[in-house]
């Protein structure tokens, strides 16, 4: 009997344990997603409206550099022309798409190796605000008290229900409880029915 409660518990550790990996592989992967989500999301707007300003700046020189006389008089210039008709023709948003995915970084507005010096240099205070902040986090602290409160009541009805598992100091306690709950009887009493 003791071996199978023994393997029991090793059973709820091994199962709390996969818990607690599982919810920081789902923490980590979901807020790798998000951060890489709005890095791109960042980089597409500000590629975006700095492309919209350069082409509003451009009108002009578009304009004149359609002029034959124009044109001609930047002889030497005509790749300005050239590169002005260029973004004329260029969609802003497509633009915006590819200046964000060319300057893709796996963990966010940061290198990789950046962030990591950067979390690094922060010492000891930084890990352990990332640490106090997964702890935090309901995806660890919810299962785990979701478990200590199914362990609970798993617990009560066992002793409740379960006439093995009673032990006597169990029995004494609630005989006690049940006697003053009780009224005195007399001597007299004891062995009559009492209809109220």
């Amino acid at each position: 009997m003791s071996t199978h409660k023994g393997s029991l518990a090793k059973m709820h550790i091994m199962g709390d344990i996969m818990a607690v990996s599982k919810n920081a592989c789902s923490i980590m992967t979901v807020s790798w997603i998000s951060i890489i989500i709005v890095g791109r999301i960042y980089d597409f707007h500000v590629a975006y409206i700095s492309f919209i300003e350069q082409t509003k700046s451009e009108e002009w020189l578009l304009e004149h550099c359609q002029d034959d006389h124009f044109f001609h008089k930047m002889a030497y210039h005509t790749d300005v022309c050239a590169l002005v008709m260029g973004n004329s023709i260029i969609w802003p948003s497509l633009h915006g798409i590819n200046e964000s995915m060319g300057k893709m970084k796996l963990c966010g507005l940061y290198d990789c190796s950046t962030l990591f010096s950067i979390v690094y240099s922060g010492g000891f205070p930084v890990l352990l605000c990332i640490f106090l902040l997964y702890i935090v986090t309901p995806s660890f602290i919810l299962p785990l008290l979701q478990r200590m409160y199914y362990i609970y009541h798993e617990n009560a009805l066992m002793n409740k229900c379960s006439p093995s598992l009673r032990n006597s100091s169990y029995n004494k306690k609630h005989a006690m409880y049940n006697d003053r709950l009780s009224p005195p009887q007399s001597p007299s009493s004891k062995g009559r029915v009492k209809l109220v």
